[in-house]
């Protein structure tokens, strides 16, 4: 047995991989469903005889949890990376084809020459959390658009939506409470929500969200990191002397947790005392509204990741500082 690469072209229905041994690739295209993981860890079993291999794969939506979790499960390395570092990568190579067993061979490669660092795999609680919460995000969605729908259909299909927005107002209430009955009976989560709830501008709803996609503050050294992954760090747009472009939020990460705190974060510009100073500091010197916006989000992370890190409710004199 031996410890191989493995470089995932990851897709909604199927993913490519190449793996990377005694210095030749072999590939195989694979179905992106639980059998499909189970061959997969057949063909590397019973077919090439590895039983660990480091694979890497792109942040690509949400199409590579589910095989990610399954690889760290069954005890193999998995590295979870940015898509635009493989794309660095492959202008470094010099790389001009684009195809899906071109892309796994890519990535093979790139993680066998940067060895990026493991993906830590959320614990059972926090995938069920996690799982609840997007759950209730799309029910939200559904309801939305039937809203909407309601209001221009003709009416004959009246009846047939306002069922469906009865079921879907009964299924969002259930999905709420097994959200917060998921965070009560777990102690660490329940720790982390009380500690939240700490800092103004943060309720309920953004709290589940917080707790199910960041999983753990510890997988974060400090908190720009955790700005990062939220795709809330700025962006420079700045080259030689003449090109002087506008600091932009780089929306490069977790548009989830970004999403959910945009209106946490109007909340707290006017009545979280620290987020209100820092808000009129940043007008003061000539800031946008959107940009004040983006601050206050970035501002929140790190408040966040001070809360959640030290263990101690919100305090407004150390967030000050």
């Amino acid at each position: 047995m031996v410890t191989a690469i493995l470089g995932i072209d990851i897709a909604k229905n199927k993913f490519d991989v190449a793996l990377l041994i005694d210095g030749k690739i072999r590939s195989k295209v694979i179905n992106n469903n639980p059998e499909g993981f189970k061959a997969l860890q057949a063909w590397l079993h019973q077919r090439w005889k590895v039983d660990h291999v480091h694979a890497c794969m792109e942040a690509t939506g949400a199409y590579w949890e589910d095989l990610a979790i399954f690889l760290a499960d069954h005890g193999h390395t998995v590295s979870v990376v940015n898509p635009l570092m493989i794309k660095g990568f492959a202008q470094s190579e010099m790389s001009r084809n684009k195809t899906d067993k071109g892309d796994a061979r890519l990535i093979a490669k790139f993680c066998q020459s940067k060895n990026p660092d493991p993906w830590i795999a959320p614990s059972m609680e926090v995938r069920e959390l996690q799982a609840l919460v997007r759950r209730l995000e799309s029910l939200l969605s559904m309801q939305g658009m039937e809203a909407n729908r309601l209001s221009v259909s003709e009416a004959v299909v009246v009846p047939s939506i306002q069922d469906h927005l009865d079921y879907l107002e009964l299924e969002i209430e259930k999905t709420k409470k097994q959200i917060k009955d998921q965070i009560d009976k777990n102690p660490t989560l329940k720790k982390q929500s009380d500690l939240l709830s700490s800092i103004p501008g943060i309720g309920d709803k953004t709290i589940a969200v917080v707790l199910a996609e960041i999983r753990s503050v510890d997988n974060f050294s400090n908190a720009k990191q955790l700005a990062a992954f939220a795709g809330l760090n700025p962006m420079l747009h700045e080259s030689g002397s003449s090109v002087r472009g506008k600091t932009r939020l780089s929306k490069i990460g977790n548009n989830k947790l970004r999403k959910a705190l945009f209106f946490p974060a109007m909340v707290a510009k006017r009545f979280n005392p620290v987020i209100a100073d820092f808000a009129n500091r940043l007008a003061n010197n000539g800031k946008n509204k959107m940009t004040i916006i983006g601050a206050i989000m970035r501002k929140l992370v790190h408040i966040i990741y001070g809360v959640l890190k030290s263990g101690q409710p919100f305090n407004p004199t150390i967030s000050s500082n």
